[in-house]
């Protein structure tokens, strides 16, 4: 049987069906003094990904890239008590939770773009992370222009 992912253009494939629960694990760990959630101020913050020991070599080349969006499990909102479907913004107007960057999702997933100041071993050093300390990280990307950035994407007036 062929991999799934090796096979050529002109090769019929039938898609699987996708899993309704999925399962991940943490790759490594936020570490920066920040103890509890906040909505600004991220901008300044440096932190410490410590990836496992294991994920070591798949860090290499990271440095070579200005940026990173790193995938984290916001954990502590899973223990939020409110579970909302909407929210109502500082200018008033009212979103679907998933239509916010709040970290109250059904999944409780984060996902940023943070400045990659430096790489040594197993611990990836960047700036504006947006996650506390011992949060866990799911995955880390080099941010990449062509695909990463929409220069002609808008957002709601305030």
């Amino acid at each position: 049987m062929r991999a799934l992912f090796r096979r050529r253009r002109d090769d019929e494939w039938d898609r699987p069906p996708a899993p309704a629960e999925v399962t991940l694990q943490a790759i490594g760990f936020v570490r920066n003094g920040v103890a509890k959630p906040r909505p600004r101020g991220w901008d300044r913050v440096e932190s410490r990904l410590e990836f496992l020991p294991e994920h070591t070599g798949r860090l290499e080349g990271i440095e070579r890239y200005s940026h990173a969006l790193i995938v984290a499990y916001l954990d502590v909102a899973a223990g939020a008590p409110e579970k909302p479907e909407t929210l109502t913004l500082a200018s008033g107007r009212r979103y679907g939770i998933l239509a916010t960057r709040s970290q109250l999702r059904p999944n409780h997933l984060g996902v940023s773009v943070a400045t990659i100041v430096g790489h040594d071993g197993a611990t990836v050093l960047v700036r504006g992370l947006d996650a506390i300390d011992g949060t866990p990280i799911l995955d880390i990307k080099p941010y990449l222009p062509e695909y990463d950035s929409v220069p002609e994407a808008h957002i709601p007036g305030a």
